[in-house]
């Protein structure tokens, strides 16, 4: 299995170092209340995020690297293509919906200070208003394309779920347990009820930015015969067993 994790760390150090010079050369060379300073507040802005971003993929590609090696891991499963397409689409759903609710939070948020800028500043105004409202659309075309390309991804990627002492590979994507901006708050083993097959329930929250804290659940599907590994997991990891 590949570890795309190094190349997402690559790819935003250098889209940071792209944006910072974005951001001095429209200072240096631009008259600031023809757009200038739109385009450096926007570029810098980019900029940090880059940067802030960076150390979350790298503690990611390292866990991942780790886990891979077979260090600490205390199950490694493989499952056949119709659970995987179902897990699938179960997590597409809850993606987009997670993805609706912080755009309406972010996007209301930019549409109001966009709107700030158009009607009560003059010098400047009409061009950071309108950077800013193209910033959020740009915010909203990326929220409706990512779970698309998640869901690609994860039916793409090697049936298989690593369950390590420090995180999970999962899809082909790590979930280490404690990272940059992200933490594990629990572990449940859930045992089969009805038509829902027994799981291992991973409860992560994610900072996104200051103050906002979005939480998100990875659930590993049990192949059957592992269940009561999945009970010893869970326990060794500080979890609980629920159901019946």
């Amino acid at each position: 299995m590949e570890n795309p994790e190094w190349k997402k760390a690559h790819l935003s150090l250098a889209g940071a170092a792209l944006f910072a010079i974005i951001c001095i050369g429209a200072f240096s060379f631009m008259d600031g209340m023809s757009g200038g300073y739109a385009i450096a507040f926007g570029a810098f802005f980019l900029a940090l995020c880059g940067i802030a971003v960076s150390p979350l993929f790298l503690r990611r590609a390292q866990a991942m690297d780790a886990i891979l090696e077979g260090k600490g891991v205390f199950a490694h499963w493989s499952y056949p293509l119709h659970m995987i397409r179902e897990t699938a689409e179960r997590e597409y759903h809850d993606y987009r919906e997670r993805n609706r609710a912080m755009f309406l939070l972010i996007g209301r948020m930019l549409v109001a200070v966009a709107l700030f800028f158009l009607v009560f500043v003059s010098d400047g105004g009409v061009a950071t208003g309108t950077f800013l409202l193209g910033f959020a659309l740009l915010l909203f075309i990326i929220s409706r394309i990512t779970p698309g390309l998640a869901r690609r991804r994860a039916l793409r990627a090697p049936p298989d779920a690593y369950i390590a002492q420090n995180g999970i590979i999962f899809e082909g994507a790590v979930y280490p347990f404690r990272s940059f901006m992200m933490k594990l708050d629990g572990i449940s083993f859930q045992k089969a009820s009805g038509k829902h097959q027994p799981a291992l329930v991973f409860s992560f929250t994610q900072m996104i930015g200051l103050l906002i804290v979005q939480p998100f659940d990875i659930v590993v599907p049990v192949p059957a015969g592992e269940e009561d590994n999945a009970g010893k997991i869970a326990g060794l990891l500080g979890g609980e067993v629920r159901g019946a």
